[in-house]
């Protein structure tokens, strides 16, 4: 059995599933944020979710130059490389909780909004 390879397939099924998620609440947030666009808060809104979009695109290309030198690697390097991995997964997964909580809060000011409006 190839150990290598699998580090690298696991390391790689581990932040598609962060992606996936990450994909999925994104969705989510645009799904409530698409009929409050009478709100002075939308824009808040767009770019909050263009962070999500340019922060999960930049894990993911970390990823794979990652990925890559983990493959040409020896032993003690892809230590190395998988604590990189697991130290930029954290980050990420962090960051992402963040704005995942800027998205919430402003989504709430949103509604608030347009309940006082009536």
């Amino acid at each position: 059995m190839n150990f290598g390879g699998f580090l690298s397939l696991r390391c790689g099924a581990l932040a598609l599933c962060a992606l996936l998620g990450v994909t999925h609440s994104v969705r989510g947030a645009e799904a409530v944020a698409a009929p409050v666009k009478a709100s002075s808060g939308v824009p808040e809104m767009q770019r909050l979710l263009e962070q999500v979009k340019s922060q999960r695109d930049q894990m993911i290309s970390a990823h794979e130059s990652l990925a890559r030198e983990l493959r040409e690697a020896g032993e003690e390097q892809r230590k190395a490389i998988l604590e990189r991995m697991q130290e930029q997964k954290r980050e990420f997964e962090a960051a992402q909780s963040a704005l995942h909580k800027q998205i919430r809060e402003e989504q709430r000011r949103q509604r608030q909004s347009v309940t006082g409006k009536r």
